[in-house]
């Protein structure tokens, strides 16, 4: 695998775990009570959003050459 390869790869599942995280603590937490959870579905949201930025770089360089 190159290191292309190791470095999207790493990044996606990065971003879509924290994603997912999200998702989970938002659907299944009670935010509206929790300020700790709040602040940790904020945090995992910002990660997810770098990650699809970072993915949407990483590719657009590779394309571009």
């Amino acid at each position: 695998m190159s290191y292309f390869h190791v470095l999207l790869s790493a990044v996606l599942v990065l971003t879509i775990l924290s994603g997912a995280a999200a998702t989970l603590v938002a659907v299944k937490g009670d935010t509206r009570n929790s300020d700790a959870q709040r602040k940790l579905v904020e945090r995992l949201s910002h990660i997810a959003l770098l990650g699809a930025v970072t993915i949407i770089t990483i590719l657009s360089r590779v394309l571009n050459g």
